[in-house]
């Protein structure tokens, strides 16, 4: 047997390894085999995090990403503080229901944690601007942050990034990622961070009358609106991370690939996660539906070929499939459990592909296009 032959049924090997054991394991995330997976707390930022928020001016995000700052600056993102969280229309009526007042809007408010950046300024929480840098890659000062971490390219931070070696490379992305730096390799930890805000589990929130999700799609949302790959050529906005694209010699269409499947996946297990929180029957649905929408998307990815782990999770969710829209006592730790052993099936997909033999693929995705908001076309094109 060839060197390649033997290494292709080692990975094999574990691959199905680690799938039976997800499948079959009644543990935690945390005691499964597939040890070290990237899961972070589907969350907003939490409030002693805010010390660490810097925002783009005090930052000096803009110095070096200009045009992605200025590609920011026309989304509805830049915007969402002024216009959500001023006390009238729904956002009134929202306050109201949960006690929120006028003056905390701007403030401690959780429609806050949503609609702006919220950092501690002279000792009090502020909003400091609209959904920004640190509200999808993570808070980035204070000693242990990313902030100037992530442009460091040698210990005394003389070198270029063409100059930086492969062993200080290494090291300083695995300090960013431990400082919480949510970088664009980490395509499940940013479909986490954008669904904590674009899923509601809140039940006093829904039942006021916002809705439960938005009609996000990940790989939709990052190709139109979201999407800022400026940093090695400032006038083409690239379709993918161009850094990435540098560094792994990879495509835009095997990215996007990479992003459908995954995308799919991670929306499958967040919402499983929120699933597991709420006991609102009148919730429950929307919650669910949304799940059992992902776990369809999963079915046509299968239809067309899937992966194994596309598979384990449809495989997963089957007994699933009608008592999710039904209030019972095991509820936060069915869906707890399912959604961590969905996250695990994530993590093994993002190892084990590349994109490049996803291409069966290519016609469910091209079906949704890149979205772009009102907002967005109303400022870009005259």
């Amino acid at each position: 047997m060839s060197v390649t032959s033997t290494r292709t049924a080692f990975g094999i090997a574990a691959l199905t390894m680690g799938l039976w054991s997800i499948l079959a394991s009644d543990n935690s995330l945390e005691s499964s085999s597939a040890e070290g997976v990237a899961y972070q707390p589907v969350s907003s930022t939490a409030t002693n995090d805010l010390h660490k928020v810097l925002g783009i001016s005090r930052a000096g995000c803009d110095g070096c990403h200009y045009e992605e700052t200025e590609t920011w600056m026309k989304t509805a993102h830049y915007s969402s503080a002024d216009t959500l969280l001023r006390f009238t229309g729904n956002t009134r009526k929202y306050a109201n229901a949960l006690g929120i007042r006028a003056d905390e809007l701007m403030t401690t408010s959780m429609c806050a944690d949503c609609h702006g950046t919220k950092a501690v300024v002279n000792n009090r929480i502020e909003v400091i601007s609209g959904v920004s840098c640190e509200s999808c890659h993570g808070p980035s000062g204070g000693e242990p942050g990313w902030a100037n971490r992530h442009q460091s390219y040698d210990p005394v931070g003389a070198a270029t990034r063409q100059e930086e070696s492969i062993a200080h490379r290494a090291e300083r992305q695995a300090d960013c990622d431990a400082a919480g730096m949510i970088r664009p390799e980490n395509i499940a930890g940013l479909v986490r961070k954008c669904l904590a805000c674009h899923i509601i589990s809140d039940e006093k929130l829904v039942a006021a009358g916002h809705k439960a999700f938005s009609n996000f799609d990940f790989n939709s949302w990052t190709s139109g609106d979201i999407r800022h790959n400026f940093l090695l050529d400032d006038e083409t906005n690239r379709e993918a991370p161009s850094l990435w694209l540098e560094r792994t010699g990879s495509t835009v269409v095997q990215r996007r690939r990479l992003k459908f499947v995954a995308g799919t996946l991670v929306s499958l297990e967040v919402a499983l996660r929120k699933r597991a929180e709420v006991s609102d029957p009148t919730v429950i649905p929307s919650l669910g539906g949304f799940a059992a929408a992902m776990n369809g998307k999963l079915a046509q990815i299968n239809a067309a070929g899937g992966t194994p782990e596309t598979r384990a999770a449809t495989e997963l969710f089957a007994p699933m499939r009608d008592s999710i829209f039904v209030v019972q006592a095991t509820d936060n730790q069915v869906y707890s459990a399912a959604a961590d052993k969905i996250a695990a099936l994530t993590k093994l997909f993002l190892e084990h592909n590349d994109g490049a033999k996803l291409k069966s693929l290519d016609a469910i995705i091209s079906v949704t296009p890149p979205h772009y908001s009102q907002h967005f076309k109303d400022r870009s094109y005259p």
